[in-house]
């Protein structure tokens, strides 16, 4: 031990005496969204009105050797008070980029097929309340990314690791058994841990002009789950021909499940798939399709052999138009879903009125 730590030190010198270092750059970015809802998740004759924010900073800079820095910090919403959207990037050149995120950096694909006048799809409300599954930056991780044009047809690859799935903000060690419960939209099964650590992979590429497709996979370990482990992926492709967008996506994912002895949710297929139009250079409008289907395997009684399987199926149609100009943005979004929350016959409808300002 005493001898890795002074290699890490030995290291760290070398790096402090070759390397130079310039002041960074700060920039200050963000939005204000003024919304009015009328219906939600649960309650189609709900109504609310509100305005979020988002600040972001980030800095950069460069080290003399060409290699660069950047770093990033959002404060938005009910958690302004708290910087918990950070992340800290070293650009190495030719050898790709590290980074380190606390509740950021994203790899899901699961909105990649990007078709949306304003937000994709259902995303803005999510009427039906899909199970979308779990994305990395729900925990703080490193990464890293290949560099770009290593590949042929434009492909990208990342790859990152949760070492702690514990949610607390800026955790920086392990924590034993402190990590965030399996939970659902449905609330059926024993809740289980997640898991003590993830890894989650994507892969981007641009085969031909316009098209743009995906991937990405995330896993948990060290869970204790007794019959299935927490383990999910995204896959998409989306096409831009002139002002015309077409989208399509696909979702799996599987949940963590205990022992045969109680009710489990076994498997989520979801589906999304949309178009959308350019009327002009500031008006868009787009049409999008979701379906998400929920696999329940019953619990094994006395005197049973095999498991009783049950599927639901959630529906949610999403119509928006968005119009442009400057630096606002109003926009219409009308979502409804059937069979809203996996429940057979349960219909929510939701209009959401925007005006969202950058700056």
């Amino acid at each position: 031990m005493k001898n890795t730590f002074k290699m890490f030190l030995a290291v760290l010198s070398s790096l402090v005496i070759s390397v130079s270092s310039y002041a960074g750059e700060l920039s200050v970015s963000g939005s204000a969204e003024a919304t009015y809802i009328i219906g939600g998740t649960d309650d189609s004759n709900s109504k609310g009105l509100g305005i979020s924010n988002e600040l972001n900073f980030t800095a950069s800079g460069e080290f003399g050797n060409g290699y660069t820095w950047s770093y990033s910090m959002a404060l938005d919403g009910a958690d302004a008070a708290a910087n918990d959207d950070t992340g800290l990037v070293l650009g190495l050149a030719d050898l790709g980029t590290v980074g380190i995120f606390i509740s950021t950096g994203g790899l899901s694909q699961e909105l990649g097929y990007g078709v949306g006048a304003y937000g994709v799809g259902s995303d803005p409300v999510n009427v039906g309340n899909i199970e979308r599954g779990r994305d990395i930056d729900g925990y703080n991780n490193v990464q890293y990314h290949l560099p770009s044009g290593l590949l042929p047809f434009g492909i990208t690859a990342k790859a990152a690791y949760a070492p702690n799935l514990n949610a607390a903000d800026g955790a920086s060690a392990k924590e034993g058994n402190a990590v965030e419960t399996n939970t659902s939209a449905s609330g059926i099964g024993t809740a289980t841990q997640i898991g003590a650590d993830a890894t989650m992979y994507q892969v981007t590429a641009k085969p031909i002009d316009g098209l743009t497709v995906g991937a990405d996979y995330i896993k948990a370990d060290g869970s204790t789950a007794t019959q299935q482990t927490y383990e999910a992926g995204n896959a998409f492709f989306k096409y831009a021909m002139g002002p015309v967008v077409i989208g399509y996506g696909q979702t799996i994912i599987a949940p963590n499940t205990n022992k045969a002895s109680s009710t489990s949710i076994q498997r989520y297929d979801n589906e999304h798939y949309g178009i959308q139009f350019a009327v002009n250079e500031n008006m868009s409008i787009s049409a999008t399709k979701e379906k998400s289907e929920r696999q329940t395997q019953g619990a094994i009684t006395v005197g049973q052999t095999t498991r009783t399987k049950t599927t639901r199926e959630v529906t949610t149609d999403t119509y928006a138009v968005a119009y442009n100009i400057g630096g606002a943005t109003l926009a219409i979004t009308k979502s409804e879903a059937d069979d809203a929350n996996y429940t057979p016959g349960k219909q929510v409808d939701s209009t959401l009125f925007s005006l969202k300002m950058a700056f």
